[in-house]
C-alpha cells in the first residue's frame, strides 16, 4: 500500500524552512554585529539553502516516500514566500536574477534533502 502525498506535511514543511532561515538570519545578524566576519550573499545563500535541505529532509524521513517530490514543493513554496515577502517589504522590484538563482538553491537543496531523508534509516 502506497502512501498518498499529503499537503499538510508539505506546508508544515515550509513553515519549518521559514523558521529555521529566520533562527539562522538572527543567529547570522548577531554574528556581524559582534564580529568582523564580512556581510556576504554567501552566507545569505548558505542559510536559504540549508533551511530548506533540512526542512525536505525531515518531511520526506516523515512520510518515508516521495523524497524528490516533497523536497521539491517545499523548495518552490518557501522561494515563492521569499519572492512574496520581498515584494511587499521592499519598495523597488526583486531582482529577478537572484530571485532565480535563490529559486534554483531551493529546489536543488530541497531535492536532495528530500532524497536523502527518505534514504536515512528509521531508527
Amino acid at each position: 500500500m502506497t502512501k498518498s502525498f499529503q499537503l499538510t506535511m508539505i506546508l508544515k514543511g515550509i513553515l519549518l524552512a521559514t523558521v529555521l532561515a529566520l533562527l539562522l538570519s538572527v543567529v547570522f545578524g548577531i554574528v556581524l554585529s559582534y564580529t568582523s566576519v564580512p556581510e556576504s550573499d554567501l552566507f545569505l545563500n548558505i542559510i536559504f539553502g540549508f533551511s530548506v535541505f533540512a526542512a525536505s529532509f525531515i518531511t520526506a524521513h516523515q512520510a518515508g516516500t516521495k523524497g524528490l517530490y516533497y523536497g521539491l514543493a517545499i523548495g518552490l513554496g518557501f522561494s515563492l514566500i521569499v519572492l512574496i515577502l520581498s515584494a511587499v517589504l521592499w519598495s523597488d522590484a526583486p531582482s529577478w536574477l537572484r530571485m532565480g538563482e535563490k529559486a534554483v538553491i531551493a529546489l536543488v537543496s530541497g531535492g536532495i534533502g528530500g532524497i536523502i531523508g527518505v534514504l536515512f534509516p528509521n531508527t
